[in-house]
């Protein structure tokens, strides 16, 4: 089993700032119109507001989808209408067309993985409908779908932040056709200022990104943690079963603030070249280290030019007990297996079986090669049972 702890998401360090600003691609940073928000599901909470969706108003919505895509939508007080999508992962034109001369008020489309999809189609559509299009670039900060930036097809684009850089919150809704208004939206209190700090340095220092401080870091985080042990409810595991998706707890969480100002610092001063050179280069390695494996299959065996992922994408035979295993080795990996409990089955439909067998593996700037390493040798592992 490896020694080092592999991070996750993004990490703050000092390397987080080295490097060009520019990433050398677009990116939803580079739109016209530009909110800040506390997380993606804000974003999208955000957009549905600006767009009036409420009680009586249906939104079109992926079968292949986390729930907190799903759950602005339904505390907004709307209907989330799911539709299928090809083997490609891309929305079937037969089933949305099958939806009716009116199917809803607002589409829900995301680029999944970080690997921009056509949005000329859907724009049409949406158009054909008098429908609005929500670009979801949670995955895909970066990159251009049929010759425009990621983002720019939709009404409102929205992004998560903690996806793509060393930030423990953060989302942003973007336009370059809609206003966003003045939105003053609520802002952070100085403790949540102060926690967001303190959790981007604590992580930070937990994965060596500070050389010539991290132990003394550490050493203060550590009596931290031990000094609010004390005061920790004992009802905590309660509190934590409230906060599901579709929990009240979990949908009034929903309301759009601010990130804090640190956050949004980082993401403003942070390298965007280092984040594209990286990403890239460590999707061809595991490509290259993973090909081979008996029972998983890369979903995109080749990476697109100005593409910039945020996971690679395994399907997986037999994949209960093999994401198991991965997961309590400390491999960087996620699977969305918990859909939203209105989802049908639609014949067809590749997303329910997604859901199941598709692993998200993680791929970001602060997994060394090294890493990957090891990474592609608990895949292995993993798979040889």
């Amino acid at each position: 089993m490896q020694s080092r702890v592999l991070p996750r998401l993004p990490i703050l360090s000092w390397s987080a700032f080295k490097g060009a600003r520019h990433g050398g691609v677009p990116s939803l940073l580079d739109a016209q119109q530009l909110v800040y928000t506390q997380s993606g599901r804000a974003a999208i909470a955000l957009a549905l507001r600006l767009l009036a969706v409420g009680p009586g108003d249906r939104v079109l919505v992926p079968t292949f989808h986390c729930p907190t895509m799903i759950a602005p939508v339904v505390a907004a007080g709307a209907e989330p209408v799911f539709y299928a999508l090809d083997a490609t992962g891309y929305p079937s034109m037969d089933h949305l067309h099958s939806l009716g001369s009116k199917p809803a008020r607002a589409m829900l489309a995301a680029h999944y993985f970080g690997l921009p999809r056509p949005m000329a189609s859907l724009r049409r559509f949406c158009d054909l409908h008098d429908m609005a299009l929500i670009e979801d670039c949670a995955h895909t900060f970066f990159g251009s779908s049929d010759g425009r930036p990621v983002g720019s097809w939709g009404d409102f684009a929205i992004a998560s932040l903690t996806k793509f850089f060393p930030v423990p919150e953060g989302g942003c809704l973007a336009s370059g056709s809609r206003s966003l208004g003045d939105q003053a939206l609520p802002r952070r209190s100085i403790v949540a200022e102060l926690r967001t700090a303190f959790d981007a340095i604590e992580i930070g220092s937990r994965h060596e990104g500070f050389p010539g401080l991290n132990t003394a870091l550490r050493a203060t985080f550590e009596l931290k943690t031990a000094l609010l042990t004390k005061w920790r409810s004992s009802d905590q595991e309660t509190q934590h079963k409230d906060d599901v998706p579709g929990s009240a707890r979990y949908l009034a969480a929903l309301n759009p603030t601010q990130p804090t100002r640190v956050a949004r610092w980082i993401v403003q001063h942070a390298s965007l070249s280092s984040i594209v050179s990286a990403r890239r280069r460590n999707y061809l390695h595991l490509i290259e280290r993973l090909s081979d494996i008996p029972g998983l299959q890369v979903l995109h065996p080749t990476l697109p030019e100005g593409a910039v992922p945020y996971v690679l994408p395994l399907l997986a035979e037999r994949p209960e007990a093999r994401y198991h295993r991965l997961r309590i080795s400390g491999v960087p990996i996620f699977r969305w297996d918990d859909t939203w409990t209105t989802m049908p089955k639609v014949e067809g439909d590749v997303g329910v079986i997604w859901a199941r067998s598709l692993f998200q593996l993680g791929c970001h700037q602060d997994l060394r090669l090294d890493d990957l390493e090891t990474i592609a040798r608990q895949l292995r592992w993993a798979f040889d049972c």
